[in-house]
């Protein structure tokens, strides 16, 4: 049985280990294994990328850090005593019947002093006097600066998301993926990014983990793990980053 234990130790905010996840047989499907001996040791304050290709696990596995998927053998633990856990999906996920200052204090109990945060969050994210619009109003990109507010609202320890940029233009991916960085260098949380985009990878991440689907020779999804260490100069360099792209993929 999968188990959430509170580790003392300090030199890793969070720990996987997974030993198996497997999806059960249904509607005449075979049962399948998705994830084998996934285990990371995440540092503090660390930004990780998760990337493979489609099917290998990579969400299954942002939802069993989450506590969504609790059937999996294995352990989590993690170095808080009682961590602020916050998720950004690949879709938004705003109730259409709030409004966006609504929406962002979802996760708060109503007098949690960091609702004061709340309009300092939407002028970062770019939608100071969208407060009492409702989603139906807003564009793909406003709605998923909606959903990036909501994630920091909370002040989380960890921050999963997964895949949020995911079918957006270019330039609207790439103002996001500015702001998260902002907003990341600002709160300092502990991040595991889920894309399938190498090149976000690098300008992402102070670490990538490569994942593959499991065939029957592989003992583990994960393929390899790479540090990261452009300067932030250099993140915004494309030769640089062409660079550090070979050195992480094309040589490993």
């Amino acid at each position: 049985m999968p188990r959430a234990i509170n580790s003392r130790d300090d030199a890793a905010a969070l720990q996987v280990d997974v030993q198996s996840k497997t999806f059960a047989a249904v509607a005449g499907r075979v049962a399948h294994t998705v994830l084998r001996n996934v285990s990371l040791a995440v540092a503090p304050k660390s930004f990780v990328v998760i990337t493979g290709p489609s099917g290998c696990g990579k969400s299954t596995l942002l939802n069993i850090v989450a506590g969504l998927d609790r059937d999996y053998e294995g352990q989590i633990r993690f170095s808080a005593a009682d961590p602020r856990v916050s998720f950004i999906f690949q879709t938004p996920r705003l109730l259409p019947w709030c409004t966006v200052e609504q929406n962002i204090a979802l996760p708060l109990a109503d007098g949690d002093p960091r609702r004061a945060n709340i309009p300092e969050l939407l002028a970062r994210v770019g939608l100071s006097g969208a407060e009492t619009a409702y989603p139906e109003r807003l564009s793909l990109g406003m709605q998923r600066r909606v959903a990036i507010a909501r994630g920091f609202v909370l002040e989380p320890d960890i921050l999963l998301m997964d895949e949020p940029f995911v079918s957006l233009d270019d330039p609207t991916a790439h103002a996001l993926r500015t702001l998260v960085v902002e907003l990341w260098q600002r709160h300092r949380a502990t991040v595991l990014f889920v894309t399938h985009d190498r090149t976000e990878s690098v300008r992402l991440a102070t670490r990538i983990v490569r994942m593959a689907a499991l065939t029957d020779g592989l003992a583990s999804n994960i393929v390899s793990d790479t540090a990261v260490a452009l300067t932030e100069a250099q993140r915004a360099d494309p030769v640089a980053v062409r660079a550090e792209l070979a050195r992480v993929f094309d040589a490993a």
